[in-house]
């Protein structure tokens, strides 16, 4: 008597047992849930990068204003 074996790999053990589990399992309520997380993070980076390019063209308007003045200075030191 022969008997086979069938080599399941580890990703294929939920899905070949209960396929029909994965659509139970997140209810509309948690799927609402995730959206609405999901799109509070871009919300959240978005905020963040507009900061963060808000700080860096601060920085540089305050380096050109020195650096105006600086570059008059170097201008007139070596003219």
């Amino acid at each position: 008597m022969q008997t086979k074996i069938k080599i399941v790999k580890r990703g294929e053990l939920g899905s070949t047992i209960h396929p029909s589990l994965e659509n139970f399992e997140r209810t509309a309520l948690q799927s609402e849930r995730k959206t609405a997380n999901t799109v509070k993070g871009w919300i959240a980076e978005w905020e963040a990068r507009n900061r963060a390019v808000k700080a860096a063209a601060f920085s540089l308007l305050g380096s050109l204003e020195e650096g105006s003045e600086n570059s008059i200075r170097r201008f007139a030191a070596n003219g």
